[in-house]
């Protein structure tokens, strides 16, 4: 077991250009982690210890904020050439995960989002912080839906009015497509740089696109300085005249023309509800899907999967350059989708308090997964991956973030949480039903089962348009980096939805049957599979597969007895 001063490190969770981001465990206080690793060789002695102390200050101020709606700083302490900050674990989503699944019709959850977010930053502003890198990928949603802002790792203290920098006057530091024009210019910046940030945030919200958009960061920055975006109703009908008008103050190119609070902004845009923050039950309630899926709380995040060209719209998207071509589907299966997106989604269920299972004292973490639609299939693949085709998931749904672990299996089977985190490989698909049926007999109000093949790919594309994923060494465990054996889950990247594995380690039992003929005319809403046969599907690659042949759509069967090492199973749940 590897240690990190008295932290146990239970897996790694993302790489950066900075360090890496661990996933531990603290015996003394009986807590999960995460802990943020900087290097500091590669600069003098003197530049060494300047560094050190300024990570030192910078993590003495974080841990100052305490709010409800900004993650918590635990710890600061170094070994050898490396600073570690140790943060709270949140088990939650990025907030990108949300504009990837096309949620921009709830204006309510979203102003609710906002409204969070907002005081968070604010409290942070009173205290004399800047973020300096607000955007999505550093905003979380937890278990309950709520907002924890992360990453406060470029964050500085205002002195006198101004920002202290840690290269000094005239460097900017955060992420283009989010800063405000001050700050590109390297000027002194202060919370209404955030407010500027939380703005862009919000316009990407409302219509799933960035407000400025360029091929290159030179005409970025341009644009960002001088240029105004199209407007969010241009998108987004719902996003009314005076929403658009509170984006654009937010937004506006000079400090002293926006809010003078960022919850000055939210309130204009007068879409929010009237929920305190933190208040889990109301915001449950207001939301129309709740994407509290298990990903952690890390100093930097690591964002590896589709970007914002590879989006899900809330209607039929068309392929990107340098997309899969896609043939379109018959008309009435067009038709089917189109008349299932009059229908209102369902609501995720607001009577769980959590998604993690809990036998003989070990957990078992579910994601949950919003409605959405996606492309199925490739048609660039083998005939058994098409056609290519739409497929619309009607319900959110609970699902494993990793595949059933041997400890898990022994703790449902045996009613003791032992043996190792491996993936449990050598079981049958009968067997599996033993296993969901030892959890159906808690009844705890859940219905336990497989995952279909469409919400297994749904799941595992997270948002993407993309058959193969580019980072897929970070994301799975394959032959070329596996040894050719099983791995401890959760020790590669989470995808966008925050669950582990989908394409690698082992692969994954369905509930479908085969049937070589489906996908030709399978259903276009929540399809089930075939009703009869005799084998069924397998989805995701595994420790032994060759990465160039993974993707997302790669399937087989085999027959429901059959035990292989290399096919294992994830868990799916719906409250009955």
């Amino acid at each position: 077991m590897e240690l990190l001063g008295r932290y146990e490190v239970r897996g790694e969770l993302g790489r950066g250009g900075m360090g890496v981001v661990y996933r531990a465990y603290d015996p003394t206080l009986d807590r999960e982690v995460a802990i943020k690793s900087v290097r500091l060789e590669g600069v003098n002695e003197s530049e060494r210890a300047s560094l050190e102390e300024r990570l030192s200050r910078e993590a003495r101020a974080a841990a100052q904020l305490r709010h409800p709606n900004i993650v918590a700083v635990y710890d600061f302490f170094r070994i050898e050439d490396r600073a570690y900050i140790v943060m709270e674990y949140v088990r939650g989503a990025m907030l990108e995960a949300m504009i990837m699944a096309g949620e921009r019709q709830d204006v309510v959850r979203i102003g609710n989002l906002l409204r969070q977010a907002a005081l968070a930053l604010d409290e942070a502003h009173a205290q004399g912080i800047v973020h300096r890198d607000v955007k999505p990928g550093n905003m979380l949603l937890d278990e309950l839906g709520n907002v924890k802002i992360t990453d406060f790792g470029i964050a500085r203290r205002m002195a006198a009015g101004a920002t202290e920098t840690m290269a000094g006057p005239g460097t900017t530091v955060g992420t283009l497509g989010y800063m405000a024009p001050e700050q590109i210019r390297g000027e002194a910046v202060d919370g209404r740089a955030d407010q500027f940030s939380l703005g862009v945030v919000a316009y990407q919200l409302y219509t799933g696109e960035m407000p400025f958009q360029a091929d290159s960061w030179i005409a970025l920055s341009y644009k960002i300085i001088h240029d105004q975006p199209t407007p969010a109703s241009t998108f987004n009908p719902k996003v009314s005249p005076i929403m658009q008008a509170a984006i654009e103050r937010a937004t506006a190119k000079q400090p002293f023309e926006r809010f003078p609070r960022c919850i000055d902004f939210v309130e204009a845009l007068g879409s929010t509800t009237a929920a305190a923050p933190g208040d889990s039950a109301s915001v449950m309630k207001k939301a129309a899907i709740l994407l509290p899926i298990a990903l952690v709380a890390m100093g930097i995040i690591f964002w590896f999967v589709g970007r914002a060209r590879d989006r899900v719209t809330e209607g039929i998207d068309t392929p990107q350059s340098g997309a899969v071509a896609w043939t379109p589907p018959p008309a009435a299966q067009q038709a089917e989708v189109q008349a299932s997106l009059a229908a209102p989604l369902t609501t995720a269920p607001t009577a769980a308090t959590s998604l993690a299972l809990v036998v003989d004292g070990w957990p078992m973490d579910f994601a949950l997964i919003p409605a959405g639609q996606f492309y199925m299939g490739a048609d660039t693949e083998t005939q058994d991956q098409r056609p290519r085709h739409i497929v619309r998931i009607s319900k959110a749904f609970q699902i494993g973030r990793t595949e059933v672990s041997e400890k898990q299996w022994n703790a449902v089977m045996t009613g003791k949480a032992v043996g190792s985190n491996l993936p449990k490989a050598k079981v049958s698909w009968n067997e599996a039903q033993g296993f969901l049926a030892k959890l159906h007999a808690a009844k705890d109000g859940f219905r336990y089962r497989l995952p279909t093949e469409a919400e297994w790919e749904y799941a595992a594309r997270a948002g993407s348009t993309e058959d193969r994923p580019r980072n897929l060494d970070d994301i799975a465990w394959v032959q070329q980096n596996s040894g050719q054996k099983p791995q401890e889950v959760a020790t590669r990247i989470g995808n966008a939805f925050g669950l582990y594995d989908m394409l690698g380690n082992v692969s994954e039992w369905t509930s479908d049957w085969l049937d070589a003929e489906y996908y030709a005319s399978s259903p276009a809403v929540d399809p089930q599979g075939p009703k009869t046969g005799t084998m069924r599907m397998v989805r995701g690659g595994n420790y032994d597969t060759q990465g160039m042949n993974i993707s997302v759509a790669w399937r087989f069967a085999d027959e429901p007895g059959a035990k292989l090492p290399v096919i294992g199973f994830r868990v799916v749940r719906v409250q009955q």
